[in-house]
């Protein structure tokens, strides 16, 4: 790292070119939401300019919200209405995008074994991919950046096809595994907020719960690290776990 640049390293070139070709479609969007500008990349390396700002805290998790909501309209409007969440889609820039069901029931399975989730209503669940397509791009709280009103997107490692509220979904649980159990009206804002930004309004409050639950599962192995300090069943929003249906 330098003063002004942050330099992301990886041991595999070709999770190198993928980030780059990620970053390069999700530029390609014009979605108005900030991405740092890449400088230079190497084999091995990319090299992004440092942006200012700081990790988002509980108040500025409305205004995430809705940078990830122009980000996915941006890719609906411009492709993915196009898109199948059950089916790899190819973009303009020669990205594959992967489909939301394949690179996650394997994982899914293994967590619902430990914790005793339905696997046939977890299946059943994936399997509903007859839903407007947006994508996945790892919503850790920790990979957004806040100055002031302005709100940046970082780390462009992980890009799937995934439905609208999923990535809504993952940034309420890793904020209240950071965090500490969110208010209802935080909640509630992050919805409205995300909603407002997007053009198909399909951000439905019941399937927000079930996508919340999946990312439980998935974020289950991080417990303890980069920052996840609260069980996701101790810091659930609503009363009881919504399983999956």
């Amino acid at each position: 790292m330098t003063s002004n640049l942050f330099l992301k390293r990886y041991d595999d070139p070709q999770r190198c070119s993928a980030a780059a070709a990620h970053y390069a479609w999700l530029t390609s969007l014009e979605s108005g939401v900030r991405l740092p500008h890449l400088v230079t990349r190497t084999s091995r390396h990319l090299a992004f300019e440092r942006l200012p700002g700081r990790t988002p805290e509980v108040p500025d998790l409305p205004r995430v919200a809705s940078a990830l909501g122009r980000l996915h309209d941006g890719a609906y409007r411009r492709e993915l209405h196009s898109a199948r969440l059950d089916q790899p889609h190819a973009t303009p820039t020669g990205l594959v995008l992967s489909d939301f069901t394949g690179p996650r029931r394997e994982a899914l399975h293994r967590a619902a074994r430990v914790t005793g989730v339905d696997l046939a209503a977890l299946d059943a669940l994936l399997d509903r991919t007859g839903r407007p397509a947006a994508f996945y791009k790892d919503p850790n709280v920790r990979n957004y950046l806040v100055e002031g009103e302005s709100v940046a997107v970082v780390d462009f490692d992980d890009l799937t096809l995934a439905p609208f509220g999923y990535d809504l979904a993952g940034l309420l649980v890793t904020a209240s595994m950071t965090f500490g159990r969110l208010r209802q009206q935080t909640i509630m804002n992050c919805v409205d907020a995300y909603r407002a930004a997007i053009t198909p309004n399909v951000c439905d409050l019941d399937e927000l719960r079930q996508y919340a639950e999946l990312h439980h599962l998935l974020t289950l192995r991080y417990l303890g690290t980069n920052g996840y300090r609260h069980p996701w069943p101790t810091v659930r929003p609503w009363p009881d776990a919504f399983t999956p249906t």
